[in-house]
């Protein structure tokens, strides 16, 4: 099921897909895995995460699944400084 907060935005030309978590502007982006960027607001917050290769990712299965266990997973973790 989908957080009502979070939008899934997928482009199929790039491969790509963006889950925004937040409707807050983003101050910095984090590569923290090949192909997985990470947006964060002023203060640390998660905003969106970015997947690059989506469909070798999935490889055939559920897109929407994958993306929304991903992003509940990094919300679990705490708040990123601008210096980590």
């Amino acid at each position: 099921m989908t957080d009502p907060a979070t939008e899934i935005e997928i482009d199929e030309q790039a491969d790509a897909a963006y889950v925004r978590v937040a409707a807050r502007s983003v101050e910095r982006t984090e590569e923290i895995a090949d192909g997985i960027l990470l947006d964060f607001d002023a203060d640390g917050e998660l905003v969106g995460v970015e997947v690059l290769g989506l469909q070798g990712r999935v490889r055939g299965g559920d897109r929407n699944s994958y993306l929304n266990g991903l992003v509940a997973g990094l919300k679990l973790l705490p708040a990123r400084s601008a210096a980590e």
